[in-house]
């Protein structure tokens, strides 16, 4: 059994816990990498599920931006009766409006975000997990940045960024569990939505721009006031970034959206921002839309969503230090991390 084959039966048994008979929906798009589509397809029906694949176009965006160049009474249609739905589309459609229609109209659906996903990804963040231990640190994790109020982040390459926690706004551990009705991510990033106002400083990006620039070439530095990006330097690839940002004449897009922590151990930086979201000691800041999941009940609208992601970060958490240049040093964390990395 190869390793595509092997981590693609781990994803549906494991992670979806597909059963026999279940309706198991795969999305793609003509980007998308046809023997990893096929795999997951294949690992489904070895299961005994009803599998539907489903290839279309690629859209101009993501998100809210993915929903013109989409068929999107007809997606809706296939998977209001489907068990569960793995998203690989290159182009996400989780967070638009077909999203959202599909996950109202059927509240079963046990939806995961696999965007892009090529057999590195599967295999890195997939295949070479010990869960039992990475499910321990992330739950114990969640539990102290609950009870956090005021952090501190920087990075080697100058970010100097402060920023406020609310109790009002829940802290997800993604840990690739979707046996649960509801949208699930690929395992390894805590995520949340800080007190937005609060957040000031510089953030510098250095893995990743997505979904306009990938890895950039030099470190794109983003100055942040009150929650709102006001200028971007580093490059052609800093103008690029912020034109795009621009050229939606939405407000939220120049808003912060979410940040997160990459905690996944075989997570290696690509370019493929599902993975470089994951890597151990990053930290991704986003801009755009904000789903539900981080603030409930509906979430705040936004023209797109766009993730980038900052390299081996420090974190302090009410004065203590919890990350020193991408590794865990807080003393209980520490020990749960040991043998992950």
């Amino acid at each position: 059994m190869d390793s595509l084959q092997k981590t693609s039966e781990s994803l549906v048994k494991n992670l979806f816990e597909l059963k026999k008979d279940e309706t198991f929906v795969v999305t793609a798009d003509e980007d998308n990498i046809k023997e990893v589509v096929e795999a997951v397809s294949e690992a489904a029906k070895n299961v005994g599920a009803k599998v539907l694949t489903i290839y279309m176009p690629v859209p101009d965006g993501v998100g809210m931006a993915a929903d013109a160049g989409i068929a999107s009474k007809a997606l809706a249609g296939a998977l209001a009766q489907a068990d569960a739905w793995a998203e690989l589309n290159t182009k996400w459609i989780f967070g638009g409006q077909t999203y959202i229609r599909v996950m109202q109209e059927n509240k079963k659906l046990r939806h995961m975000n696999l965007t892009g996903a090529t057999k590195e990804l599967l295999n890195n963040c997939i295949g070479k997990i010990d869960y039992e231990q990475f499910r321990k640190l992330g739950l114990r994790f969640v539990e102290m940045l609950l009870k956090g109020k005021e952090f501190h982040m920087t990075s080697p390459t100058g970010m100097e960024l402060c920023f406020n926690n609310t109790p009002e706004h829940p802290i997800t551990c993604e840990l690739g569990e979707a046996n649960v009705a509801g949208s699930h991510m690929l395992p390894g990033q805590i995520a949340w939505t800080p007190d937005v106002e609060t957040v000031n400083g510089t953030i510098v990006f250095d893995g990743a721009l997505a979904p306009v620039c990938g890895i950039p070439s030099v470190p794109v530095k983003a100055v942040i006031e009150n929650g709102k990006v006001v200028d971007f330097h580093g490059g052609l690839e800093a103008g690029q970034y912020f034109d795009w940002l621009k050229s939606f004449n939405d407000p939220q897009m120049l808003r912060i959206s979410h940040t997160g922590l990459g905690l996944n151990p075989g997570a290696e930086l690509s370019g493929d921002i599902l993975q470089d979201q994951r890597v151990w000691g990053s930290a991704t800041w986003a801009f755009g839309s904000i789903g539900a999941n981080l603030i409930p009940p509906a979430g705040v609208s936004g023209a797109s969503h766009s993730d980038c992601v900052a390299l081996n970060i420090s974190l302090w958490m009410d004065g203590e230090e919890l990350i020193r240049d991408g590794r865990i040093v807080q003393e209980e964390l520490a020990k749960l991390a040991e043998g992950l990395v």
